[in-house]
């Protein structure tokens, strides 16, 4: 409320705000309205404690979840799913019966999905628990952390997939040679995923699986939590010492350079 000492100086009905006013092409600030003692000053404590737990929630989620698990979990169950059975000379046995070639390879697939899926769920499950008795706030519980841990889940579940049948298809073509050229592939995608991180404009790793993987992380989270971008804004203009930037980019290669006019305020 306006107390009769300049609370809402600027005039807009709003008390102890800042106002920006921006050029007609929104790239520079060509007046500041400002209303009458505004501390435009943010908590640091608040706002450090807030985006260290959810640097530590994206972090984990990418790096443990999606570049470790996802990429090496595939190489250990997927790669010998027909592969055994070939070198055990049972293949042409397990042929014989009456179900057709890409039944028997499906079901292998799904058999591997099904196992690896529910040990990636109950991680999740767990972390979450975890993250959200621990998480800032005034709650016991912060609900607000598992959409972010289901989302990881759900992309793991998804490069586990892709990497299966990928892994499972060189394994059938070189027996002999296939978990070599698989680590090879291990390899490449885990240095894509941190070129993903460290470098966000960049084309090339969207050749990879985990680069798409981990921007669906980075789209789960704007959903959770919109407030995200603004954390990290504030984060670069006040100097807070935050690994929110490194982990979380808004997805998309044309957001990072970009921008846009913006009207913020504080109370």
């Amino acid at each position: 409320m306006d107390d009769g000492r300049g609370n809402d100086d600027n005039k807009n009905g709003i008390p102890c705000d800042v106002i920006w006013i921006l050029d007609a092409d929104g790239d520079e600030i060509v007046e500041i309205r400002a209303d009458y003692n505004v501390n435009e000053d943010p908590a640091e404590s608040e706002f450090e404690g807030e985006m260290v737990h959810r640097t530590f929630i994206i972090g984990t989620g990418k790096m443990a979840f999606v570049m470790m698990l996802g990429i090496f979990i595939p190489l250990f169950l997927a790669l010998g799913l027909i592969r055994d059975e070939t070198e055990n000379e049972t293949l042409h046995y397990l042929l014989s019966k009456p179900i057709h070639r890409a039944e028997f390879i499906l079901y292998r697939l799904l058999g591997y999905l099904l196992l690896a899926g529910t040990y990636i769920l109950v991680l999740v499950l767990i972390m979450a628990f975890i993250t959200s008795l621990i998480a800032p706030g005034d709650s016991i519980v912060r609900l607000s952390d598992y959409p972010v841990w289901l989302g990881v889940g759900f992309a793991t579940i998804l490069v586990l997939a892709a990497y299966g049948a990928l892994y499972n298809t060189i394994g059938l073509i070189a027996p002999k040679y296939g978990v070599y050229f698989c680590i090879i592939l291990g390899i490449w995608e885990f240095i894509m995923g941190l070129f993903t991180m460290t470098l966000p404009s960049a084309t090339v790793p969207m050749l990879s699986v985990s680069h798409w993987a981990l921007q669906l992380i980075d789209a789960i989270v704007l959903i959770a939590w919109p407030d995200t971008l603004q954390y990290s804004q504030i984060a670069d203009a006040f100097n807070l010492e935050s690994g929110l930037s490194f982990f979380w980019q808004p997805p998309g290669p044309h957001t990072r350079n970009s921008k846009s006019s913006r009207c913020i305020t504080s109370e």
